[in-house]
């Protein structure tokens, strides 16, 4: 078999931009075995495209840029199905690899063409919901593989049916190069008008109805009427300006104006914003895994996160704290009012090693034993 000799992979991806599942592969791409011959095919183009991977064969199908007319927005559309039916045509000789359940389409024209196909899943129960009976029957049943970034989201695709050929590989992160730095703490800090002595807590994600801003509004509501010296500091923004604005409202109506600090996306200076708090929160309702968890491991934060899924498979009994119950800011607010007071204790070093699991050398040799026992059976 072709497949088999050349061990041609093409990865398919809806867009390099600076998320979870996109980051995952990036850090995978980077330690992939120099024996497989490799494309990467991202759908829409994003805002890394052009600045990672240069030794990797690259392409995109659409700009991605917004369409402000109708007629432009019908001829986009229309692009996208042009370029992916020219593109992916030139790759059926190498088994695909989709980085997604949420690209059904290519999968449908992997499943008519009879291409090899694995697909990495990074998605939970919510995600199911943009996917029709007729699209989660297809990614059940066809793919030959499907190698999870948890047991979280291997789950849900059992539940939903799949028989075997299941690998769990977590994501991975570039641990030496996330390290708490003084000198940007403090020089962050000011840009951020946070005092010195104020207990800065930060959340990171995508301003949606997931990641649960709504909750982090309660908690900050909560700790401040017992804590005067501290902040709050969201990074990450949205499109959806209406749920914006819904928070921002919410943000208002409680007088948290000057505690909170939504401060957007921030491109390169993610881990200099990351690192000048004094402590973490996930609110998020659901996650596969939880990659920030990891980063702020690595930059020694106190840790409190409700149980979301995937968080669970990151933390440990003596590592952070999960609180069991969902949406209760009086209890997430209990557990970091316990971290700010000195009642819980940070073992960092601890917390690195635990870090440690997820590098990006680690995890890509684990990855590339599953590739490789992939296409031995080939």
């Amino acid at each position: 078999m072709k497949n088999k000799l050349n061990k041609a992979i093409t990865f398919i991806t809806p867009t390099l931009d600076r998320k979870g599942s996109e980051i995952a592969l990036i850090n995978l791409l980077k330690q992939i075995n120099p024996s497989f011959q490799i494309k990467l095919i991202a759908k829409y183009k994003g805002v890394l495209f052009d600045s990672v991977l240069p030794s990797i064969k690259k392409e995109f199908l659409f700009d991605g840029k917004p369409k402000r007319t109708y007629y432009n927005r019908i001829k986009g559309r229309l692009e996208v199905i042009l370029n992916t039916s020219s593109v992916l045509s030139k790759e059926k000789e190498s088994v695909f690899y989709i980085n997604t359940i949420i690209l059904p389409d290519i999968l449908a024209y992997a499943e008519k063409h009879k291409i090899k196909t694995i697909v990495h899943v990074h998605e939970l129960e919510q995600m199911y919901v943009q996917l029709n009976e007729k699209k989660i029957q297809r990614l059940i049943s066809y793919p030959e593989l499907i190698i999870a970034n948890s047991n979280s989201s291997a789950k849900v695709i059992e539940n939903y049916g799949r028989k075997g050929n299941i690998e769990i590989c977590y994501p991975s992160l570039e641990i030496d190069k996330i390290k708490p730095n003084k000198e940007n703490y403090i020089k962050y800090r000011n840009k951020l008008t946070v005092l010195q002595d104020e207990f800065l807590w930060v959340m990171s994600g995508s301003l949606d109805e997931n990641k649960n801003p709504l909750l982090f509004i309660d908690i900050a509501n909560e700790i401040i009427k017992r804590k005067a010296n501290v902040k709050f500091l969201w990074i990450g923004g949205t499109t959806d300006k209406k749920f914006e604005k819904e928070c921002f409202n919410k943000s208002k109506s409680n007088s948290l104006e000057n505690k909170i600090i939504w401060l957007g996306d921030v491109g390169e200076d993610y881990y200099n914003y990351l690192n000048c708090a004094d402590g973490f929160i996930l609110t998020s309702i659901k996650e596969s895994f939880s990659m920030v968890t990891v980063e702020a491991l690595l930059l020694g934060l106190p840790i409190v996160t409700q149980n979301c899924g995937g968080v669970t498979e990151i933390l440990r009994a003596d590592i952070g704290k999960i609180v069991e119950e969902k949406n209760n800011s009086v209890l997430m607010a209990n557990e970091m009012i316990k971290f700010m007071e000195g009642t819980y204790k940070v073992d960092k070093a601890k917390q690195i090693e635990r870090a440690k699991e997820f590098d990006s050398v680690k995890i890509g040799k684990q990855w590339n034993n599953i590739l490789e026992r992939y296409f031995s059976k080939a």
